[in-house]
């Protein structure tokens, strides 16, 4: 690797090259001499400076950094919202080092400039510092790695050095960092109470009305006495805040995963769903989540306490890291040369693809790097080497980008299964949230039926529709009337189904879920 000039040494080349140019063309001997020996000089810099890399790596020049839990929010990282890197490093030589352009490598982050530009590191001694930097958007961040420039002799070269470390940031939604504690509650789920009025047959609370026996009712739930003066069978229907069910069906397709990090689709419906979900633990109910893709993609079942929040959390960030081979843009090829080119970069050791047994052998490593962990979350792949080099991109933050929906059409079927998914063929009411943007929804009649089913089960749904903002005049004109269509045809949809609708543009999603007409549905 060469050395870095720094400004002053291109300032001098220039000088030297200009002087040289001019004392050939005037013939003058001393402004001659002058640029040569400049142009020596700066040689002899630039040589002197190569070996400092190769010497402090002998010397065993260490580095390592941990996440400060106490930058965070109640020890949470979350997006636009500062969190500090604690860093040391460790130099065993004899000579003082000057490192500069200290700068982490990541992606999805931006970095804080340091207090010092320069970081100085004494002979036989251990030198910290602290490094800060904000995420763009909930997922995975993995910092890779710490660049540094080590300073020459006079400053005037340097040579970049590169310390492979990785650490994994998980960043969560932005309510996390606002999170209350709740208190265990006890007792059967079915049974305790809760913060959501709902009716029920017979035995309750406050009472609501009087009705005639339909088919299906219990008869213990019959009101005898007022039966009797009436003439006919009359059932009694009292309020009673029960415990719920809510589900929330978040769309991750294609559609959702375009803009800058932070500013799309599924960034604003992913902090939605923790807040649904939060609100709703909060109050005692139970959650659930189901992430729509051209399939299913994760599910986590309804449950409560503090325990079935992380849950939620490890979904909604699955949705930000897919690396299956039916979703995503790149082929098994592909991730084989992504991953080749991450390991020379990170490790030194070229696997390039074409090159007899290098394929076995990048899986071979790579296997031997990756964690339990990541073996036990499941990937679509053909063969098992591509879900290990699969398994490696999400275990490292390399990006697969997420191809567009394959098959024209496919979005509403897939929708409808996540939605069957969602109510689980549970005999109990249930709230569903559906989080979409109702793009490409093309064939509609499967997802008809299962609105319909939904409503003859006694499911409640409430549908929250997502727009892209318009940011300058030339997108309003451009996209304005495109959003305008799909929700006038969203509307239209789910209005005939009964279904209510709420749309957002991102900035408003809490309130538009606060604004969601409450259930009243008739609990058995």
């Amino acid at each position: 690797m060469l050395p870095v000039p720094s400004r002053e040494a291109r300032l001098l080349f220039i000088t030297a090259v200009g002087f040289l140019g001019w004392g050939l063309m005037l013939a003058s001997a001393p402004a001659v001499a002058l640029s040569s020996v400049t142009l020596l000089a700066l040689a002899m810099l630039a040589a002197w400076t190569v070996p400092l890399g190769r010497r402090v790596r002998k010397q065993r020049l260490e580095f390592a950094w941990w996440l400060d839990r106490a930058s965070g929010s109640s020890g949470t990282i979350v997006p636009g919202a500062p969190f500090q890197v604690r860093c040391y490093v460790r130099h065993r030589g004899p000579e003082s080092l000057s490192l500069t352009d200290v700068r982490p490598l990541a992606a999805e982050v931006d970095l804080l400039p340091l207090p010092e530009s320069d970081l100085w590191v004494g002979a036989t001694s251990r030198t910290e510092f602290t490094c800060r930097m904000t995420a763009r958007a909930v997922g995975r961040v993995v910092l890779h790695g710490l660049a540094v420039s080590l300073r020459g002799p006079l400053g005037l070269f340097s040579m970049p050095l590169y310390f492979p470390n990785p650490l994994v940031v998980r960043v969560l939604p932005r309510v996390a960092g606002r999170a209350r504690r709740s208190h265990p509650r006890t007792g059967y789920a079915a049974s305790r109470a809760g913060r959501t009025a709902q009716r029920r047959r017979g035995g309750g609370t406050d009472f609501h009305e009087l009705r005639q026996l339909q088919p299906g009712d219990a008869f213990k739930s019959i009101a005898w006495k007022a039966s009797a003066r009436a003439g006919r069978l009359l059932i009694k229907e009292v309020e009673q805040e029960v415990q719920e069910a809510h589900v929330v069906v978040l769309d991750v397709m294609g559609s959702m995963r375009g803009g800058d990090a932070g500013a799309r689709k599924l960034d604003h419906a992913i902090d939605a769903c923790a807040a649904l979900a939060l609100q709703a633990l909060h109050d005692g109910d139970r959650v659930g989540l189901v992430l729509a893709d051209e399939r299913p993609i994760a599910h986590v079942p309804v449950g409560e306490g503090a325990t079935q929040l992380p849950k939620l959390y490890d979904a909604m960030l699955a949705a930000t890291e897919v690396v299956d081979a039916d979703l995503t843009a790149f082929d098994d090829q592909q991730v084989g040369a992504l991953v080749a080119r991450y390991i020379r970069h990170q490790d030194g050791l070229d696997f390039s693809p074409g090159k007899s047994g290098r394929y076995r052998s990048l899986v071979r490593h790579v296997h031997a790097s990756l964690d339990r962990e990541a073996f036990e979350q499941s990937v679509t792949a053909e063969t098992p080497e591509a879900r290990t080099l699969r398994a490696f991109c999400r275990s490292r933050g390399l990006p697969l980008a997420h191809r567009p929906e394959a098959d024209y059409g496919r979005k509403g079927p897939a929708l409808a299964e996540a939605l069957q998914l969602a109510a689980s063929r549970e005999r109990a009411p249930r709230s569903i949230t559906l989080i979409t943007d109702f793009h490409g929804v093309v064939n509609t009649d499967a997802l008809r039926r299962t609105v319909q089913l939904l409503h003859a089960h006694g499911h409640a749904l409430t549908v929250l529709m997502l727009v892209s903002p318009a940011r300058s005049p030339l997108e309003q004109a451009v996209h304005g009337r495109t959003e305008a269509r799909q929700v006038s045809e969203a509307r239209a949809f789910f209005g005939k189904l009964g279904v209510p609708l709420r749309v957002s543009d991102g900035q408003d999603t809490s309130s538009a879920l606060a604004h969601a007409p409450a259930s009243g549905r008739l609990a058995s």
